[in-house]
């Protein structure tokens, strides 16, 4: 059962009973509730029921951040690649990237605009996640950094890591011990956010940052434990810089410091997992003519494992791309007789995982190392909604589905509504966050991390 705050005065609009509830009261703001289960209307709303039998519209209900986890699971870390206001604050409006690392152990913050972080050396940050992980039980061997997407509005994205705590780690086969948030400077609109998130990539890797992880890899490593990363949406445009800083400091990126590499919802080009990745055009001329490089294949170096977990009905993924190469195909590009080859080549990755590569005739090849893993496969067993398992909703809307499909077959945006985002933005975002936190792509993660590697086969000689 989870525990939340009513975030308003409610009265019957927002409110009803179930079939032979008793409750007959209203509820004020700040007054504490049980949420026990939760269920779906046609028009997507969602409605928490308390244990009382009460109905309450979603929106008017707070779930307490980390509800239901024991004391120890509430203790996570946070990773600052953010510069600090004059407070010692992490800066929300400086989208430069920082020349030092800053840490802090969390619980649950309250506000993140006074979020006091401290810098770390990379003896102190090893030392402070071990000692977090030794206590938990020996199944507990899984250490995950967590990078979020795009920013809505500015802030340090502390709202989805709880998400992923709370529906992990109230897991039966949980195997997570701690989880490392990773807050970054991706504000800003979608036109010019992706040269800023890469330039940070990039400059993450000139600074050596990646030391941290791997001597936090080596640390785990000898206690038979492991660290895995975890990134999210726009989150793989700071990835894509990271693990692409240009030839005189790919040195600085180390090798099989990941277990597992998971990629969900990755906002980026399809293209970034062939063999020897695409440079693409930079239509917005930000980085003054310079093209992005798009490459995943590092990333089968960094891990063990690399797993793209997609769903072509990822409505606001491509609202995004849409944000960044215009309507359609035509129109907005008209001018440009290759207009049709930019929003192709900016197909998402993250909607689409092999489908376009094995298309006939499409004269692409994936690289070798990568694990594709389709979402609408594993909802197709979703379970009944209950907020502790966090429900996967389907795109339902025949419209949508058809936009969808021509931009697969045709790369053309103008079926898509911007309003889309503002008129159904908790349903929208909320099926986004679900790529990682439904129970389903939940189950997947822990299996993959549990998973007991089989003995490799004896090979026995032939006497003839």
């Amino acid at each position: 059962m989870l525990k939340a705050l009513i975030k308003f005065d409610l009265d019957h609009v927002s409110q009803r009973p179930l079939v032979n509830s008793s409750f007959s009261g209203f509820y004020k703001k700040g007054e504490a509730v049980n949420i026990a289960s939760a269920r779906y209307e046609e028009n997507e709303k969602l409605w928490y029921v308390l244990e009382n039998g009460i109905q309450i519209d979603s929106h008017f209900v707070e779930v307490e951040p980390y509800s239901g986890l024991g004391e120890q699971d509430k203790i996570q870390f946070f990773l600052c690649y953010r510069n600090l206001d004059e407070h010692n604050n992490p800066s929300l409006d400086d989208e430069t990237a920082p020349d030092q690392l800053y840490f802090a152990q969390i619980t649950t913050p309250s506000d993140s605009r006074r979020f006091l972080v401290n810098h770390w050396d990379e003896n102190t940050f090893v030392n402070a996640v071990m000692n977090a992980v030794k206590p938990l039980a020996a199944e507990r061997k899984h250490v995950f950094i967590y990078i979020h997407g795009f920013d809505w509005e500015p802030g340090l994205k502390l709202d989805l890591p709880s998400t992923f705590v709370q529906s992990y780690m109230n897991h039966s086969a949980n195997s997570i011990a701690k989880i490392i948030y990773f807050g970054w400077p991706s504000t800003g609109w979608r036109t010019k956010a992706d040269d800023k998130a890469i330039q940070a990539g990039e400059h993450f890797t000139k600074k050596n940052f990646f030391n941290y992880f791997k001597q936090l890899s080596d640390a785990l490593k000898a206690e038979g434990k492991c660290l895995n990363l975890i990134v999210h949406s726009f989150g793989h445009q700071l990835l894509n810089g990271m693990i692409n800083p240009g030839a005189d400091h790919v040195k600085n990126i180390p090798e099989g410091i990941f277990e597992h590499i998971f990629l969900m919802a990755p906002d980026i080009t399809h293209l970034a997992v062939q063999k020897d990745g695409v440079i693409l055009r930079n239509i917005k001329k930000t980085r003054k003519g310079k093209h992005y490089t798009y490459n995943f294949t590092p990333l089968t170096k960094l891990a063990s494992k690399v797993h793209i977990f997609y769903n072509e009905l990822d409505y606001l993924l491509y609202l995004s791309t849409q944000k960044f190469n215009g309507n359609k195909s035509t129109g907005i590009f008209n001018s440009k007789p290759d207009a049709k080859g930019i929003t192709t080549d900016y197909r998402n990755l993250g909607n689409y995982g092999r489908a376009l590569f094995d298309k006939p005739g499409s004269g692409l090849t994936p690289g070798d190392g990568f694990n594709f893993v389709d979402v609408q496969d594993l909802v197709k067993t979703e379970m009944a909604a209950d907020p502790l398992y966090y429900p996967f909703q389907n795109l339902k809307d025949e419209s949508r589905l058809r936009a969808i499909k021509d931009i697969r077959e045709n790369s053309n945006y103008e079926g898509l509504a911007l309003l889309d985002t503002f008129w159904n933005r908790h349903f929208l975002m909320t099926h986004h966050q679900y790529l990682f936190t439904c129970r389903p792509v939940v189950d997947h993660v822990l299996s993959l991390l549990n998973k007991i590697s089989e003995p490799e086969p004896s090979v026995q000689n032939l006497v003839v």
